[in-house]
């Protein structure tokens, strides 16, 4: 006898489907010709003897239907209730990490916002050239009359030198060019802020004679220093740490007062100030009191 439900051929002495279990009745089929209802397993009709084509055959199986969606059958193993439960869970960490992506960036806005960029130290190590041949050979015109001021590249030509302090200078000679500023203000302006202008174009400008570098004809004054018992004679390095001695760092930014214990590469620094007095030393026609004197115009920072 076949099963109504799921099409298996049981034997006739079955009262339930081996296969699904379903309760076995005799199956009937009607006629596509006169609607005459004959047992499932005559091929021909008994009443009009038209061929009956059986819905199921025998021990041909009926698939499973999908109980939500009767117009599918189910492939393979059933889905657990808790499917789209543990689909959506699989999302949760990377909504967390969203979530806190967004509030780190939110809160370095709010922070960088409040933060007065005008207190920060930044060194200018770059610079932005003009595209106009004019502008830059102007530029590196007026660098020539200069020497880097960084006082650790050698005191290269300004022009040549490629350390962040050079690029530094010559954007802010640029910077005045583009402006249309006369070239005597500019070398006026930068040996100001920078010196370091060569000596051989300091009688040419109304510059400040402690800007200017290396010069052979300026006259320093020569009365002591406080607290420097100094002779007439030049100075040599047993004098270094006198010298050393008579001041306190004057970059203003590495909180250590003495120089002598300073090793600070800011800008007006204990590196850069140390290397001016050793080369001085080195010319061998400073005393002890000019240099503590020429360091002082140049920098400051001398004890009182």
């Amino acid at each position: 006898m076949i099963c109504n439900n799921c099409g298996l051929n049981n034997n006739d002495e079955n009262k339930f489907c081996t296969n699904c279990g379903v309760k076995l009745e005799k199956a009937t089929v009607s006629c596509n010709m006169c609607g005459a209802d004959n047992d499932s397993s005559n091929t021909y009709c008994v009443s009009c003897g038209a061929k009956i084509k059986a819905a199921v055959q025998q021990g041909e199986l009926r698939p499973k239907k999908n109980k939500r969606n009767p117009s599918k059958t189910i492939k393979g193993k059933h889905r657990s209730n808790n499917y789209n439960i543990e689909k959506r869970l699989n999302f949760k960490p990377l909504i967390i990490t969203i979530g806190v992506f967004v509030a780190s960036l939110a809160i370095y806005t709010i922070i960088d916002k409040n933060i007065n960029k005008d207190n920060l130290y930044k060194p200018a190590n770059f610079e932005i050239k003009s595209g106009n041949p004019a502008v830059e050979a102007k530029v590196y015109e007026i660098a020539s009359k200069f020497v880097c001021s960084c006082g650790t590249c050698g005191e290269e030509s300004l022009e040549l030198c490629t350390c962040p302090r050079a690029a530094e200078e010559r954007q802010f000679i640029r910077e005045y060019v583009e402006k249309n500023a006369n070239s005597s203000d500019i070398i006026m302006a930068l040996a100001n802020k920078y010196g370091y202008l060569k000596s051989e174009y300091a009688k040419s400008y109304n510059v400040d004679k402690s800007r200017v570098w290396n010069t052979t004809e300026i006259k320093y004054p020569s009365s002591p220093a406080k607290g420097i018992n100094a002779s007439a004679q030049s100075a040599t390095f047993a004098d270094i740490n006198n010298i050393y001695s008579a001041f306190n760092c004057p970059c203003g930014q590495c909180g250590i007062d003495e120089l002598k214990d300073c090793n600070c590469n800011h800008p007006n620094g204990a590196t850069e100030v140390k290397k001016f007095i050793r080369d001085r030393i080195a010319e061998n026609k400073y005393s002890v009191d000019q240099i503590i004197e020429l360091v002082d115009k140049r920098y400051g920072g001398k004890k009182i």
